[in-house]
């Protein structure tokens, strides 16, 4: 049976919390699958394979990655430092019963009347081996055997998955007042017409509709009880904005094998769905096509195509997902946004002028994807005795276009925008590997890779537009982006591995492996990049299954030409300015870039107990040299190698299989403990944002882990103590300080895998403890009136604040949360702004989850000659529950999606609970 080979590793830690790029490559039988699709579970963090079965996908550990390859069933990995740790799932080629059971089986009896012929053969032994598929008799009466592998073989999958997703831990908002102030001692409603953005008005049990109807309200406007027609208002709860995902998967796979070796697959995907945003669709088709044949018994040529063609008409590309929640959720509960988005007038019908109605943003959404990739790819292996002998040649290009911008009377834009942005990629590759295996102890491998790199960006921003008609296509203006980099590139690798036994005693060996890259690129400074690693791995000792190993690695790497993670436009922003948020600037490798420096020292131990319990533990040391990060220079941003840190951790792995007839059990149990600090940052900067925004985000600072969150906080003497104001509030510091880490102290995952005759369970677990996460959405429904935290509070009043007034005396003074006679910019929350004080905002980012789990039945027909079709059907859930102190906000739901703002929380898209099924038929 062929086996889908993951070859992964973990290469370079990037920007980001315990961030890393992740290259891994996905081949089969030493074949490059282009076009599989890699996912962290439960994001929407994505990427393809190249045309060389290659990918980089940022991750963190603890993430778990989806493979998916046309005609291959998925596999999860799980990320840690070291290396990849697989589930209970298998990743298996298509496969089918591949001929026609024409025989009984062999306890039947055949009758033959009389001698009518000539046997050369022991017949009953062709019926018992399985493969024998006809009897022929020619002429002169002699019987030949026709057996399966002289037949030509045609085989079909076909398979359908579905699957529906329901938001979970959604927002908690008030339910009582309606959108006003206080005046003059009195809490008063405020229509539409007077621009009121908050919710701290009356209760609405004291309002009614009138008779006057208007567009704003079509029962009839608000007005106080006793002066309407009795009717009570209607109220809406912003959770039902949203919608359950769905995504429908079909696929059909043929494959047919000749006689002589050749194989020809053809693979086709469609792929359609939602996500919880009402209007939000997405379109993938995929096409493989992959032929093999045997020059002769020593040689075998491949050849592979692929198609993919992917389009989404709702991207965050500029924040569009987070502007829209955003305008849902500070919505007064008796406004319905779903009545109408336009006014009569053509201008924008919401609560107040400086708000945004959901669905008109939706209705006038410009932020749309769309991305088409094709790849080829011939293959020549070539193996005589001990040589073995791979020469390819691949090409792959790829076409992204974007739109993004913000039409008229968006609310928060001055002006109307639109951009259009094109990429253009194109990679060329020959390589030849050459292997000698030494006298079955080792072998020498040398690899020696020729590519050339192309992207072409082009960029257009279109403003100006004089009438709404105008947009987007006519503006008076235009400022274009046009950019064209090229790479060529040479790898040379040698890679050896030799076994010396009988090094202790008769049991112990001895593995000493060495690998040796030198890499020359035309675009890094010196040109050339030197990498090595050596290990040495004593195996059996003390006459046991326990391994030592110990290994060192030296790498460097360019930056690559392609930086798609757009986020950090957000960092030129307040959170004040939310609405505000344009995705205009771009990242582009410099040239002569520096190469990013990493050192890894690793110790690992793995025993295996009684063939059943396997232990590994891995302890690993690394340091990182010019780490490439954003920097701002004034309306600039640039690529930057600024940043240098350590890292350094345990992980220990348990697993253990129990088989007994026709059940099976297996667990796998997995710690992860790991501590990292800037050392230095570079070019004698103090420190620097990567994401969030510009008064809230995470930050590299020296001697500080990776990320911390810096933001604003309360004012405090010398002895930490809160300086209350004369009005009997704390006093927030104008000076940012670090409030919190990201990082958590530790990841525990637990994987399940039960199985009985043909039904197969499995359930994953996760839970990670510590690290702290920012939750800036709970702090502007606060100011806006609309959480539930103020429905509960804002009542409360002889409330005494913890700390010392300026003089330094204990603070006496009493407050209310909510005075009607004063201001309602000097209530509890309004004061500090539409952001709060960060401070407030750290919330413990520990939780534990439920992850997954998955029900399936085969009908196993590799057990039952008899039957030419085989299927599966699956049943799953995924985000089954989460506990966690905060029961809205979730640290590993990143803003804006990227792994860069991990652990802020600024109206992120709702955190999903998946349901689904699928069945493959093979035939």
């Amino acid at each position: 049976m062929k086996k889908l080979l993951l070859l992964t590793f973990l290469f370079l830690t990037a920007s980001g919390f315990s961030q890393n790029f992740y290259y891994g490559n996905v081949s089969e039988d030493g074949s490059p699958i282009p076009g599989a699709r890699i996912c962290v579970v439960n994001t929407q963090r994505c990427t393809t394979s190249d045309f060389d079965g290659n990918y980089t996908i940022e991750v963190k550990i603890g993430d778990q990655l989806k493979i998916s390859a046309i005609g291959l069933e998925s596999t999860i990995i799980r990320i840690t430092s070291q290396n990849i740790q697989k589930n209970d799932q298998t990743v298996d080629p298509i496969l089918s019963d591949d001929y026609i059971a024409k025989l009984k089986k062999p306890t039947d009896s055949i009758k033959i009347s009389k001698p009518s012929g000539t046997f050369a053969f022991n017949l009953f032994d062709g019926f018992g081996e399985q493969y024998l598929m006809k009897i022929n008799r020619d002429a002169k009466h002699f019987y030949s055997l026709k057996y399966k592998y002289e037949y030509n073989k045609l085989s079909f999958e076909a398979s359908q998955e579905l699957m529906v997703s329901s938001p979970i831990r959604m927002q908690k908002y008030q339910k009582t007042y309606a959108q006003g102030r206080s005046q003059n001692g009195e809490l008063v409603y405020q229509s539409p017409e007077t621009n009121e953005i908050f919710s701290w008005g009356p209760n609405v049990n004291s309002l009614e509709y009138s008779g006057n109807k208007s567009e704003y309200y079509p029962q009839g406007n608000i007005v106080n009880k006793t002066f309407g027609n009795g009717n009570a208002l209607e109220l809406y709860n912003p959770n039902d904005f949203f919608n359950n995902g769905m995504d429908n998967k079909y696929m059909l796979n043929t494959q047919i094998e000749g006689t002589k070796g050749n194989i020809m697959r053809i693979n086709l995907t469609y792929k359609t769905g939602k996500i919880s945003i009402p209007t939000s669709r997405n379109n993938e088709i995929a096409a493989f096509v992959k032929y093999s044949r045997n020059v002769s018994k020593l040689s075998k040529i491949e050849t592979i195509l692929s198609y993919d063609d992917f389009e989404n008409n709702l991207t965050n590309s500029n924040f569009a997902v987070n502007k829209i929640v955003f305008a849902n959720a500070v919505t007064p509960i008796h406004f319905d946004n779903n009545f109408a988005s336009t006014l009569s007038n053509g201008l924008q019908r919401s609560y107040a002028q400086s708000e945004n109605n959901p669905y008109y943003l939706l209705q006038n959404n410009v932020d749309k994807n769309k991305s088409k990739t094709i790849s080829f790819n011939f293959n020549h292996k070539y193996t005589k005795d001990k040589n073995w002998n791979s020469a390819s040649a691949s090409f792959q290009s790829s076409e992204i276009k974007n739109t993004n911008g913000q039409s008229f009377y968006t609310a928060g834009i001055a002006a109307p925008n639109f951009n259009e942005r094109k990429e253009r990629f194109s990679n060329f590759s020959v390589s030849d590997v050459f292997n000698h295996t030494i006298d079955s102890r080792g072998f020498v491998e040398t690899k020696i890779d020729f590519r050339f790199q192309e992207r072409k960006l082009n960029r257009q921003y279109f403003t100006g537009f004089a009438a709404p008609i105008d947009f987007p296509d006519n503006s008076l203006s235009q400022n274009k982006f046009d950019i064209s980099q090229q790479r060529f590139e040479v790898f040379y690798n040698a890679n050896v591995s030799y076994t010396f036994r009988d090094i202790l005693s008769y049991y112990e060996q001895l593995v000493l492996k060495a690998n040796t890259n030198l890499n020359y690129s035309s675009t890094v400074k010196g040109k050339f990049m030197p990498n090595f690693l050596a290990s040495a791995e004593i195996k059996d000792l003390f006459n046991e299954s326990l391994s030592i190993t110990v290994s060192q690695s030296y790498n460097q790497v360019e930056p690559s030409l392609q930086n798609n993670n757009l986020n950090f436009n957000s960092l030129r922003y307040n959170v004040s300015q939310f609405k505000e948020l344009q995705n205009n600037l771009e990242l582009i490798t410099p040239k002569n870039a520096i190469a990013t420096q990493e050192i890894n020292t690793n110790l690992s131990l793995m025993y295996n107990f009684d063939y059943r319990w396997n232990f590994n533990f891995n302890f690993y040391n690394k340091t990182v040299d010019n780490l490439y990060v954003p920097s701002f220079n004034l309306n600039t941003i640039n690529w930057s190698p600024d940043v240098n840190y350590k890292e350094n951790g345990v992980e220990f792995e348990i697993q253990k299989t129990f088989d007994r007839r026709n059940l099976a059990y297996s667990f796998n149990l997995n710690f992860t403990h790991y501590k990292n600090k800037v050392t230095s940052l570079n070019n004698n900067q103090s420190s620097i944002p990567f994401a969030g925004f510009a008064d809230v985000n995470k930050n590299y600072i020296a001697g500080q882990p990776l990320g911390v969150i810096v933001g604003n906080g309360y004012l405090r003497d010398n002895n930490q103590n809160i300086i209350i104001d004369n009005d009997g509030f704390p006093v927030e510091d104008a000076q940012p300080k670090i409030l919190g880490n990201p990082n958590p102290d530790f990841v525990v995952g637990f994987f399940n895998s039960l199985k009985y005759k043909n039904f197969t369970l499995n359930l994953s677990f996760d839970w990670s403890q510590g690290g702290e996460m920012w939750n800036g959405t709970q702090q502007t429904l606060n100011y806006y009136g609309k959480s539930e935290l103020t429905e509960q509070q804002r009542n409360i009043s002889n409330y005494v604040f913890a700390g010392v007034t300026q003089s330094g005396a204990v603070n006496t003074k009493t407050v209310s949360f909510y005075d009607a006679n004063l201001p309602v910019q000097q209530n509890r929350w309004t004061r500090y702004g539409i952001d709060g004080v960060a401070e407030d905002a750290i919330e413990d980012a520990t939780y534990f989850r439920l992850n997954a789990v998955s029900l399936s039945y085969t009908n196993n027909p590799y057990f039952n000659y008899g039957n030419r079709i085989s299927y599966t059907i699956s049943l799953f859930v995924n985000n089954v529950f989460v506990l966690s102190k905060n029961k809205q906000a979730f640290s590993s739901n990143a803003m804006f999606n990227s792994l860069d703002s991990s652990g802020l929380e600024y109206f992120n898209a709702p955190m999903m609970r998946s349901f689904g099924s699928s069945l493959t038929i093979k035939f």
